[in-house]
């Protein structure tokens, strides 16, 4: 890695770093570029360097997260087995607690989803193109998004084995449905 790449890297790390640590104290809105440039220890130059906005460092930096997520599970081969698959999951969010709290609470909570829908179909490619195959992988990214978040708001209460024998239980019965098959009747 060439010295300038190197800088860049650390300044990008710095940036993210300067604006997590800034959101745990005080609202997203009202963080400015200059504070996060200055708890970053960069100039503002390098920080338009790397970004356009405070919103484009969490995307920037949540796609970076669920990429790596993605790469761990996958290779472990943890995505043939739920259980497996969803233990990895939790053990790689819980390490990214802090990051989705502070998007969570900044109303920003719409990146980590999109990172989990596009990570989903990386993931468990679709059978085919049909309607009801893109439509489940929704379905189950928005059903997975808001346990994470439940998760989270609940203070990471249960250990990511016991979120992991919940989900794959879950996925395992069926259970995604919300109807009772006597409610129907």
């Amino acid at each position: 890695m060439s010295k300038g790449s190197e800088s860049n890297r650390l300044a990008k790390e710095c940036i993210v770093t300067a604006l997590v640590e800034l959101m745990k104290v005080r609202d997203y809105h009202t963080i400015t570029i200059t504070d996060i440039a200055k708890k970053a220890g960069v100039s503002r130059m390098a920080y338009y360097r790397n970004y356009t906005s405070k919103e484009d460092i969490f995307k920037k930096y949540i796609d970076e997260v669920g990429e790596d997520i993605h790469r761990q599970i996958v290779g472990s081969r943890s995505s043939t087995v739920p259980y497996e698959y969803f233990l990895a999951l939790f053990e790689q969010l819980d390490k990214y607690s802090d990051l989705a709290i502070v998007a969570y609470r900044a109303h920003l909570g719409e990146l980590i989803l999109t990172a989990l829908i596009k990570n989903m179909f990386i993931t468990f490619p679709p059978k085919n193109d049909s309607a009801a195959e893109r439509y489940h992988r929704f379905f189950i990214a928005g059903a997975f998004y808001n346990v994470f978040i439940e998760w989270l708001k609940g203070g990471l209460q249960e250990s990511p084995a016991e979120m992991a024998r919940f989900c794959a239980e879950m996925a395992a019965s069926g259970s995604l449905s919300p109807f009772d098959s006597t409610a129907l009747t």
